[in-house]
């Protein structure tokens, strides 16, 4: 999925994760009593007992690979990351900064999501903003340059009038 996930659809690959993992969760569980009877012995065809054991062997290592990749994501969007800035922090006029658009845990949510929460579990299209710009966490002044360095507005000289 490379470069595939992105804005427009970064909403609906975490559904498919959640829906993916509530499948493999509902074939293991439906399976389960048919690996029970095949270690009691009540199964008799051959068949059936290779078809079981595969079936929910399947569905629990999918279980178990979507888990870490829809827990990893879900730590993302409670960050308000990308998988590209997990790895390398976005640089912003006053240098990097991993945390730069971070906004805090719901209103994260609401970036991916959208602000009706009604909406959130369908797969359908509510996601805040355009894609092209983000809003940003606000600096306090100590980490501002513009408003922690008074000496950079001080006269430098230069008379203001032209002699």
């Amino acid at each position: 999925v490379n470069n595939c996930i992105g804005f427009s659809n970064y909403k609906f690959f975490l559904l498919f994760l959640a829906y993916s993992l509530l499948y493999c969760l509902y074939i293991a569980a439906t399976v389960f009593k048919y690996f029970v009877k095949y270690w009691t012995g009540e199964l008799t065809n051959g068949r059936s007992k290779f078809h079981v054991l595969f079936l929910l062997f399947v569905a629990v290592m999918f279980f178990v690979s979507l888990m870490f990749l829809f827990g990893y994501h879900c730590w993302l969007v409670s960050r308000n990351r990308s998988t590209l800035e997990a790895f390398s922090a976005p640089v912003f006029q006053n240098g990097p900064d991993k945390n730069g658009f971070n906004l805090g845990f719901v209103k994260n949510l609401q970036q991916v999501f959208g602000e009706e929460k009604k909406l959130w579990l369908l797969p359908i299209a509510s996601s805040q903003g355009d894609g092209h710009f983000f809003p940003m966490r606000a600096l306090c002044e100590a980490q501002n340059p513009l408003l922690a360095n008074e000496e950079q507005w001080e006269d430098d000289g230069i008379d203001e009038e032209p002699h």
